[in-house]
């Protein structure tokens, strides 16, 4: 496949507590990394409203649409793709492909 290489690992899945959000440093950027059950879903870190960490907001990860919602002014984020669901937010985060090899879990940008 040759794009092993753009794939960081960055926590076991069993670092990563189920349906909660935990921030890992991936190459000097904050990404919060959330597993629910097989899934795992991995976005910057940062809301694009005022810069407030996302790690201390509320994730919703069961059901057909993961959200995390930023704890200063209620932005709403989808985990899928970081785009913006609910305001005050009007620019979407940055997403991160994810996968699971042999029980660790590695990002990579989304081009």
């Amino acid at each position: 496949m040759g794009d092993d290489h753009a794939w960081t690992p960055v926590a076991t899945v069993d670092e990563l507590p189920d349906g909660k959000g935990r921030r890992i440093d991936v190459n000097g950027s904050a990404v919060l990394v959330v597993r629910s059950g097989d899934r795992v879903f991995a976005i910057g870190n940062r809301c694009t409203h005022q810069g407030a960490p996302l790690d201390r907001g509320r994730v919703q990860a069961g059901g057909s649409l993961p959200t995390l919602t930023c704890a200063a002014h209620g932005s709403m984020f989808g985990l899928e793709d970081g785009r913006v669901l609910r305001g005050p937010a009007t620019k979407r985060v940055e997403a991160f492909d994810t996968r699971v090899v042999d029980g660790s879990v590695e990002l990579r940008p989304r081009a």
